[in-house]
């Protein structure tokens, strides 16, 4: 059992977001759509590799999840295709709230209506993620910077996770910590290649960075929906980590008096502090 855990939580995750990293190396138009593209599939994978294979047409909501990953991938693959010039960094955050706004309604809708709570805690979720996708995109998002946006999902993802366990729902611990493990895999390679050198390392077009945090902001989702009793506060936390990020990107915090291979670690602590705050407040809640 723990090894199949092990399996298809941590170590099949893991090597996709290593692949994902290797195929979308660079900041060209290929790589962006295929990382836009993969990501999410990516986590599609993982889901159905937890879940087992869903009927079609899905009938649970969880069953559902693996469905709304690939039409998410596909559909941000076509627009970064489509839209190769500047984008208004508000259209892309209507495009990925909406995204994650009407898949949250078709599956929820009947636990939406009837907990307010799950309501206003998912109403919170999405002004923030919205607001982080507009930080994290356009042409200050695309310098180079020791800085890496799927660190801080990173965070979310464990932060999401362990708030699920607390809140009594193990299938969505299990699905975040994959979607951890996606990230880490990804942020292995391109570490790899920053300490050697590469400055753009952790450079994302509009549209992959859009795929990272729609893929981790849909398993948050469905944690706010799913989950019996996890504690609204630390789901508001764990989806934090990103503004962190936004802000250090922006300010252009980079720690250069430090070694090279410690600044992208010092930054992902930091960004990692809502996650931590998350978790402690889980375990309080759950205590």
């Amino acid at each position: 059992m723990l090894t199949q855990i092990l399996l298809t939580s941590v170590l099949l995750p893991l090597v996709l977001g290593a692949v994902i990293a290797l195929a979308g190396k660079g900041a060209t138009s290929r790589a962006v759509l295929l990382t836009a593209l993969l990501i999410p599939v990516a986590g599609a994978i993982a889901s159905v590799s937890i879940e087992g294979l869903p009927p079609f047409p899905p009938i649970a909501a969880k069953q559902k999840l693996p469905l709304l990953l690939v039409i998410g991938g596909v559909v941000f693959a076509i627009l970064a295709g489509l839209l190769r010039q500047f984008v208004n960094r508000w259209i892309i955050a209507l495009v990925g709230v909406v995204s994650l706004a009407a898949p949250a309604w078709w599956l929820g809708k009947n636990v939406l209506a009837a907990n307010a709570t799950k309501a206003t805690t998912l109403a919170i979720v999405l002004v923030i993620v919205a607001i982080e996708i507009a930080a994290v995109s356009g042409p200050q998002a695309r310098k180079s910077s020791p800085a890496a946006l799927p660190a801080a999902l990173l965070a979310t993802a464990i932060g999401t996770a362990l708030t699920a366990i607390m809140g009594g729902y193990i299938g969505m611990a299990q699905m975040n910590g994959a979607l951890a493990a996606l990230f880490g895999g990804w942020l292995l390679v391109r570490y790899i290649s920053y300490i050697r050198g590469d400055d753009a390392a952790f450079v994302l077009g509009d549209f992959a960075a859009l795929s990272f945090i729609w893929t981790a902001a849909m398993g948050a989702t469905m944690t706010v929906l799913l989950s019996p009793s996890a504690a609204p506060v630390a789901l508001v936390l764990s989806v934090l980590p990103v503004a962190i990020f936004a802000v250090l990107n922006w300010r252009e915090v980079g720690f250069a008096n430090r070694a090279r291979f410690l600044q992208p670690l010092i930054i992902g602590a930091l960004t990692a502090i809502p996650a931590i705050a998350a978790i402690l407040v889980a375990v309080l809640a759950g205590g």
